[in-house]
C-alpha cells in the first residue's frame, strides 16, 4: 500500500466517507523523471476538470485541490513527490485542525504531476483560509497550489478574502505577471525551488 492510500485509509478510520482514497493515478513505480508534453498537460488539464465537476456532481461540496508550482517539463520526480507528501500533510492537518470533514479524496503521483482532490464539508470561505494560511507560512507553502471551488464549480480567490496575488519565486512582482512574461530563467527558478527544499531537508534532518 502505497503512503497515499494509506492516507486515504485512514480518512476512512476516522468515520469520514471516502471514495477509493486514491484513485486513477501513479502511486508505487518509481518516479519517471521524463519531460511532458504541452499537449500532454493541457490533456490533464482537461481531464481534471471533468474529474472536479464529476465530484461536485455527486457531493454537493466544495473542492480542495492540491497540486504543484513546477517549472519546467519533467514533473514526476522524488523532489515533487517529497514536496507533494508535505503539502497533503499540511493540507490535512489544517482541516482537522479547522474541524473540517473531508468526505472523499481523489488523486496521487502522475507523470503530469502529482495532485489531488479533496471533497470538504465546510463553507468555501473558511476552507480557503485555512490554505492561504499554510500556503503562505509553510516553509515549502509557496511550491503549493492549493485551490478551493465552490459547489458551483467557482474558484475561490485570495482576493475575495482580501489577501493580496502571490508573489514570484524570485521577486517582489505577482508570480502570475512574471510567468505570463517569462521574466525569469527557467534555470533561475529551479534552482530556487530547489534551495527551497534544500533548506526544508536540512532543517528535517534529512
Amino acid at each position: 500500500m502505497s503512503r497515499l492510500d494509506t492516507e486515504g485509509s485512514a480518512v476512512a478510520r476516522r468515520g469520514e466517507a471516502t471514495t477509493t482514497g486514491v484513485v486513477g493515478a501513479r502511486n508505487d513505480a518509481a518516479p519517471s523523471n521524463i519531460s511532458i508534453s504541452l499537449t500532454q498537460m493541457l490533456d490533464r488539464r482537461e481531464q481534471r476538470v471533468a474529474d472536479q465537476q464529476a465530484l461536485l456532481s455527486r457531493f454537493g461540496r466544495p473542492l480542495v485541490q492540491l497540486t504543484l508550482v513546477t517549472p519546467g517539463p519533467v514533473k514526476d520526480t522524488a523532489q515533487t513527490r517529497f514536496v507533494f507528501d508535505q503539502g497533503l500533510a499540511a493540507v490535512h492537518q489544517a482541516l482537522r485542525l479547522a474541524g473540517h470533514v473531508v468526505l472523499a479524496q481523489q488523486g496521487g503521483y502522475r507523470v503530469t504531476g502529482p495532485e489531488m482532490l479533496m471533497v470538504i464539508d465546510a463553507e468555501p470561505l473558511c476552507i480557503k483560509e485555512n490554505m492561504l494560511q499554510i500556503e503562505e507560512r509553510n516553509a515549502l507553502g509557496r511550491l503549493w497550489d492549493v485551490d478551493v471551488l465552490e459547489p458551483s464549480g467557482a474558484s475561490v480567490s485570495r482576493q475575495q478574502l482580501g489577501w493580496p496575488a502571490r508573489r514570484c519565486l524570485l521577486c517582489d512582482e505577482p508570480a502570475h505577471a512574471c510567468a505570463r512574461s517569462g521574466q525569469h530563467a527557467l534555470a533561475d527558478l529551479q534552482r530556487a525551488i530547489e534551495d527551497k527544499v534544500h533548506a526544508f531537508r536540512n532543517r528535517l534532518g534529512r
